[in-house]
């Protein structure tokens, strides 16, 4: 499971990259970063499919589903706070930071564990027999 877990990461971290060079230099927000996360959590799960040339298990999905979200909310978190600490107002942006509290910013991140996860689900569930067909037809 670590190839397929290597290869999210390293499609995720180029996509990341990119995506976010743009994002910073063409002032757009963070929420541009989800099409990325998307195109690698199926990538991912298309190469899975055509490499086992079946849909992962119930063992293997959750190993890729919890391994994938925990590479990418670290890859998130960091390249997030790289942005903040690249701002120019970034001292401000941390002392509000400090201001929310625990509560609020533990909510947050307990619904992007829950979106990541649910997409990775999708992705190695739904996606994952999608590429298996169009892979049986291609073969056929």
């Amino acid at each position: 499971m670590s190839h397929y877990l290597k290869y999210f990461a390293a499609i995720y971290l180029a996509l990341l990259v990119v995506v976010g060079s743009l994002a910073y230099f063409l002032n757009l927000g963070a929420i541009i970063l989800i099409p990325a996360l998307i195109a690698s959590a199926f990538l991912s799960a298309r190469h899975f499919v055509h490499k086992e040339f079946c849909v992962p298990n119930s063992k293997e999905k959750n190993t890729l589903v919890w391994g994938s979200t925990v590479i990418a909310m670290t890859l998130g978190f960091i390249f997030l706070f790289v942005m903040i600490w690249l701002h120019p107002y970034s001292e401000e942006i941390f002392r509000r930071l400090n201001y929310t509290g625990r509560g609020p910013n533990s909510f947050i991140v307990a619904a992007l564990i829950a979106l990541h996860a649910a997409l990775f689900h999708i992705a190695y569930h739904g996606y994952a027999r999608y590429s298996l067909d169009k892979l049986a037809k291609k073969h056929a």
